[in-house]
Parts: C-alpha cells; sequence; structure tokens
C-alpha cells in the first residue's frame, strides 16, 4: 500500500470560505465493485438535473470517458442542464493498478475527451482517488492544469494518505496543482461525500451540516443518489455498504438545502482553480 508524501509541495489557501463545490463521478454503476461495467444509475440524471436545477447548484463532473461512447445522451443532459457544468476526463479501470499503465489511461482518456468536447481539458481524476507521486508527471506531460484525485485519508488495501495535505497544494516539480477531496478535518480525515453520508447515517451527516469545514468539496455517484438493478450483482459485503439509507436523492436533496440555510456559496472546482495564486 503506497502512500503520498508532502514533500515539495507549497500549500494553497482556498480563495473563499463558506462554499460548497458538489462534484460529480459520472462513471460506471458501482466503480470497481462489479466485475463488468454496466451504466444503469445513469438512467437517472435527470432526476439530479431537477435538483440542481432547482437548487440552482453548479456542478464539476468527472466524467469516465468511456461514458462518451457507450452512453453520449446522458452526458449530452447534463452539458444542457440549465446551471454550470464543467467536465473534465476520469478514468477507470478494473485491472489491479500494477497492471494498468496509468500513462496510457490518462492518454486514453484525453483523447476521447477532446473528441466528444472538442478542447483540452484542464483538471483530471484517476479512479479510486489511488494517485501515486509518480502519475503527476504523466499529467504534467499531458498538459493538464490540475488534480483531483487525492484523498488523504485511508483506505484499506489501496493507500494510506494519512500523511498527505488536506489543502489544495502546487507541485513545483510538475507545475500542477492537486485539489484533493475534502476531508471533514485533520484528525477527522472522513471524506466529505454522499457515500460516506449513506454510510454513517445520522451522525456523520448531522456533524458535517451543521458544523462544516470552511470550504467543502462534496462528491456524489450515481449510484450514491440510486440503487440501479445492478445492485443484485454486488457482492454480499457490498450489498450491506449500499442498502443503507438507500433514498440517495432526499438525501442529497436535504444536504444542499441545509449549505443553503447556512448561506454557504455554491462553486465549482474551476472556481477555485482560477483564483489560486502561485508565486
Amino acid at each position: 500500500m503506497d502512500s503520498m508524501t508532502t514533500a515539495s509541495v507549497q500549500h494553497l489557501e482556498w480563495p473563499f470560505e463558506e462554499s460548497i463545490i458538489v462534484t460529480l463521478d459520472f462513471e460506471c454503476d458501482y466503480g470497481t465493485a462489479l466485475a463488468e461495467n454496466t451504466y444503469q444509475a445513469v438512467d437517472h440524471v435527470d432526476t439530479l438535473i431537477e435538483i440542481l436545477e432547482r437548487l440552482d447548484v453548479p456542478l464539476t463532473v468527472f466524467v469516465q470517458t468511456e461514458l462518451l461512447t457507450e452512453r453520449p445522451e446522458v452526458v449530452e443532459e447534463l452539458r444542457n442542464c440549465s446551471v454550470d457544468v464543467r467536465f473534465h476526463p476520469h478514468s477507470h479501470t478494473h485491472r489491479p493498478r500494477d497492471e494498468t499503465s496509468i500513462q496510457q489511461e490518462i492518454t486514453d482518456s484525453t483523447r476521447e475527451f477532446e473528441s466528444f468536447f472538442g478542447h483540452h481539458p484542464s483538471g483530471y481524476r484517476l479512479p479510486n482517488g489511488n494517485i501515486r507521486e509518480s502519475d503527476y508527471q504523466y499529467l504534467a506531460d499531458a498538459g493538464y492544469d490540475f488534480d483531483a484525485s487525492l484523498f488523504p485519508s485511508w483506505r484499506p488495501n489501496h493507500f494510506n494518505n494519512t500523511a498527505a495535505p488536506t489543502d489544495p497544494h502546487y507541485l513545483p516539480e510538475h507545475d500542477l496543482v492537486e485539489i484533493p477531496f475534502t476531508v471533514y478535518s485533520s484528525f477527522l480525515r472522513i471524506p466529505t461525500a454522499l457515500s460516506y453520508c449513506r454510510l454513517l447515517g445520522r451522525p456523520f451527516t448531522q456533524l458535517l451540516t451543521t458544523r462544516p469545514p470552511s470550504v467543502v468539496i462534496f462528491n456524489i455517484h450515481m449510484h450514491d443518489l440510486v440503487n440501479p438493478a445492478s445492485f443484485a450483482e454486488l457482492s454480499t459485503f457490498y450489498k450491506s455498504i449500499y442498502s443503507r439509507n438507500d433514498d440517495g436523492f432526499a438525501m442529497f436533496e436535504s444536504i444542499l438545502e441545509q449549505f443553503s440555510q447556512r448561506d454557504y456559496t455554491f462553486r465549482t472546482v474551476d472556481d477555485a482553480y482560477d483564483d489560486f495564486v502561485v508565486e
């Protein structure tokens, strides 16, 4: 299990306070928990759009580029909604990391993104938050400005990033900014994500919405919002996880409303990156 270090980074201040950034990993059902990719949860993107438009919430989307060929119509639905949606590529593989060419994943995802959207992307997200320091050079060589992959937390058999920075930081060696997933605090490194709200339930959700960090990146997947029919193909372990608090749309909407009541401003990852000052 590799871990990220804090060597040679320049810590960056968030350019705003009391803000929430909603990010969507728009990908196959249940990530790598299924043996083969299925795309059933994305059929409910219309419900997500209705919530975003009604509450006027912008969205940053890291789209698994396989969706651009497998289900381009759902990507277009998001692209055409009335709120601000920013797209960036997100690779995904079922192969073990040590059997995967990360450089090739980045190259392929970038090419597919450019073909679909007609421009070069500025940000990237690797699967499962499992980024290693060597990956940053691949991103720099591919012309990326920022990465948003790092979980500064711990996931058994995947990574131990408890020594990694919890705030955005500049990597001068690669001329790249890392905008990590936010965790509740440097001491309570639980990611501020809908999946953890579903898993941990009311105690964590109430803590997050009543005493939130100043800036929250709140991450979601479509399978956090709804359990598609592919739920039946999950292992017993994953079924036990995803069966908790199964009305994800209601939980998501409630959390957004509570942040709005606290006068938090809804922003995108691009808003933050555009305003970072790197000296």
